[in-house]
């Protein structure tokens, strides 16, 4: 089993669905979580998502991001997590949402616009609650994230490390599967957009930072940790 695996499309719908036309459909598809936020076509983006897996069934994977974890906190406790989520992108999201609905909706408050999102769009909000936490594929472990490096035993990581941990792979991997993660935009990794592979080759990065006028990525790898291609749209 091959994996074509796609990570922090971050609402940049344009670049994911040109990306999407190179995967084989033979590979399984994996979206590797931060479907939303920052972009102008969140909603777009999700939606594309649920169509690729109510057509595609197993054949697709998504993985939650920390992006989606703020935006169901947001839409849960609004007036405890807005300020926060509308600092890291969430503004531009509920944008996308709102421009489904009448134009008086725009009118109301963050915290009532909650509460229309919640109640009008709960296909997409169950979609994404729905999203695994992470995934072990043969010998590759896809994470959003990160996870506790220092042990060979994955129940030893806590949710926020696969949804929020940076730098976890400036150490040791001690598992026994190659690691494909985002979140980390890889100019703070190596400096250039291109997917990353550590030297030893258990760490893979491929958030090409798309949402900052980088490049989306796309890796196609085997289930052993092979690499055997990769893919970019500007």
């Amino acid at each position: 089993m091959n994996l074509f695996i796609v990570s922090d499309i971050h609402g940049m719908y344009q670049q994911f669905e040109h990306l999407i036309n190179k995967w084989d459909m033979e590979s399984k598809l994996v979206i590797l979580g931060d479907m939303i936020d920052r972009g102008p076509q969140s909603l777009d983006v999700i939606r594309k998502v649920m169509d690729l897996k109510q057509t595609y069934g197993q054949q697709v994977i998504v993985c939650k991001g920390n992006h989606e974890v703020m935006f169901l906190n947001y839409l849960t406790l609004p007036e405890a997590n807005v300020d926060f989520y509308f600092r890291n992108g969430g503004r531009q999201t509920m944008d996308s949402f709102l421009n489904q609905l009448p134009n008086e909706t725009k009118a109301l408050n963050p915290i009532e616009q909650a509460a229309v999102i919640k109640e009008k769009f709960n296909e997409e909000i169950a979609f994404i609650e729905s999203a695994e936490l992470y995934v072990v594929v043969g010998g590759v472990l896809l994470t959003h994230a990160g996870f506790e490096t220092a042990y060979d035993n994955l129940d030893e990581s806590n949710e926020d490390n696969f949804l929020w941990m940076r730098n976890h792979y400036l150490k040791e991997n001690q598992t026994p599967y190659v690691n494909v993660f985002g979140h980390t935009p890889l100019k703070f990794i190596h400096e250039q957009d291109d997917i990353w592979i550590s030297e030893d080759c258990k760490y893979i990065g491929i958030d090409g930072g798309c949402c900052y006028g980088g490049q989306l990525n796309a890796l196609h790898i085997s289930e052993k940790g092979e690499i055997l291609n990769s893919f970019y749209e500007k």
